[in-house]
């Protein structure tokens, strides 16, 4: 498949599943999160893990991240969520433009510092880049030297198929972090967070370039799936 082809199909699909999600109620988006939260929390990698990067979610439209953001800092293991400069242009609905700056993954302290985050036009919590329970001071980014390496990211998306191929929301912020972490880091574990629509079909797949990075993982309401030789 030619790469043109291949950004034809992630469009057709990106949009299908984004109005799919966007039809979900909030009640059941709050189900299915619970439950993956619940299964979350069984697995050995996530008990073991010291420093955890994991998204804030939107408001609306998108599995829940609240519960595990709120059990990672009450628990005392190390969490980086996504920044991403406001002189960007990120919304989840946007597409094609070109951003001027590229993802950092910023340290959240404690649930005094979450509770400080003001929500984004997105309704996402923006914790910025300075810390909301000590004034003046910077947040730790990842890509500090004093920073511990990460053993788990915890991964958002639009869609997701059997061999834990992801579709995201078309700007690479993921792709481009995670070759830059990787260039200075050992890769950390990758797990996504689905929704149960966002897993396709057995034998459907996402349509992938050799940019794309493969997960480790899938969890969603219905168990976890690891990609093969895992």
């Amino acid at each position: 498949m030619s790469i043109a082809a291949a950004f034809a199909r992630k469009a057709t699909l990106r949009k299908s599943m984004l109005r799919t999600l966007k039809g979900m109620s909030d009640a059941d988006i709050e189900k299915l999160s619970q439950a993956v939260f619940r299964i979350l929390l069984d697995q050995s990698f996530f008990k073991e893990a010291k420093s955890i990067g994991c998204y804030l979610s939107m408001k609306h439209g998108e599995l829940r991240t609240n519960r595990i953001v709120d059990h990672i800092l009450k628990r005392g293991s190390t969490l980086y969520t996504p920044f991403i400069p406001s002189t960007t242009s990120h919304s989840p609905e946007a597409q094609g433009s070109v951003p001027s700056q590229d993802m950092r993954m910023l340290r959240l302290y404690s649930p005094a510092d979450l509770e400080k985050c003001p929500l984004d036009k997105w309704g996402i919590l923006d914790p910025g880049e300075m810390r909301n329970d000590r004034e003046g001071e910077e947040r730790e980014n990842v890509m500090n030297r004093s920073a511990p390496p990460l053993d788990v990211i915890l991964v958002p998306g639009v869609a997701f198929d059997e061999e834990c191929n992801r579709l995201g929301r078309g700007k690479a912020y993921y792709d481009r972090f995670l070759l830059s972490y990787t260039s200075k880091h050992r890769s950390p574990l990758l797990v996504a967070l689905a929704l149960s629509p966002q897993i396709l079909e057995t034998g459907e797949k996402v349509p992938t370039t050799e940019h794309d990075f493969r997960l480790d993982g899938v969890i969603s309401p219905e168990g976890i799936v690891w990609r093969q030789g895992e």
